[in-house]
């Protein structure tokens, strides 16, 4: 599956949810946010801090109990490391899931609050270089390259790969703090989740830490 579809599927998800969200008022929830991605070990290793993007919504079982459902795209950037074993050439990884989750949400008041989040799914991690990337045909194989989506043969690595993916299930949690926006039901967002998907070859952790606006 193509990075281009799973985010039209993000995308198309969001925008039916939205109007949905309106005629339902007090039942559905919505929310759409973007920040950093804080890649873990053994991703660090090849990759940077980039951009992320997290957005669903879902049903509210009561006050406090919430299920949704979320698209999330992840950037991660090679690190200055990486660059330099990619003798100067360029590559991108990009990070995509579809998750189902459970949300508890309780305040400290009527304009703040907080909430904590877990659930799992389907992660998708796209590799691609540049065609432009000089790999010398005795290159011996070594993590990154099997990173890129690379394969191996008696040792050295195949260099006829450009781009590849991996999908796997995962899962996710973390913890976020709300502020309330007048006396509406949107709330401003701050939140921390621990992404980890099984990929092959070398499994995938990140933190992404997004700012957004939910409504529930």
């Amino acid at each position: 599956m193509s990075k281009r579809l799973l985010a039209s599927i993000g995308v198309i998800s969001i925008a039916w949810i939205v109007p949905a969200v309106a005629q339902d008022d007090g039942k559905l929830n919505f929310s759409a946010g973007g920040g950093i991605g804080v890649p873990l070990n053994p991703v660090a290793a090849f990759a940077g801090v980039g951009g992320n993007f997290v957005g669903g919504g879902g049903y509210n079982l009561d006050k406090h109990n919430a299920i949704l459902g979320q698209f999330m795209w992840d950037g991660l950037p090679p690190s200055i490391g990486a660059k330099a074993q990619l003798l100067g050439g360029s590559a991108s990884v990009n990070l995509y899931s579809l998750t189902a989750d459970y949300k508890y949400s309780s305040s400290f008041g009527p304009a703040f609050g907080y909430y904590a989040i877990v659930g799992g799914g389907w992660y998708y991690r796209h590799s691609s270089i540049s065609k432009s990337t000089f790999i010398p045909t005795t290159t011996v194989c070594q993590p990154i390259w099997f990173y890129y989506g690379f394969t191996c043969s008696d040792g050295f690595v195949n260099t006829r790969t450009i781009a590849s993916g991996t999908s796997s299930f995962g899962g996710n949690g973390g913890i976020g703090f709300t502020i309330r926006v007048k006396d509406s039901g949107w709330k401003f967002f701050i939140e921390s989740r621990y992404n980890y998907a099984a990929s092959r070859a070398v499994s995938t952790q990140v933190i992404p830490v997004t700012f957004g606006f939910m409504y529930q």
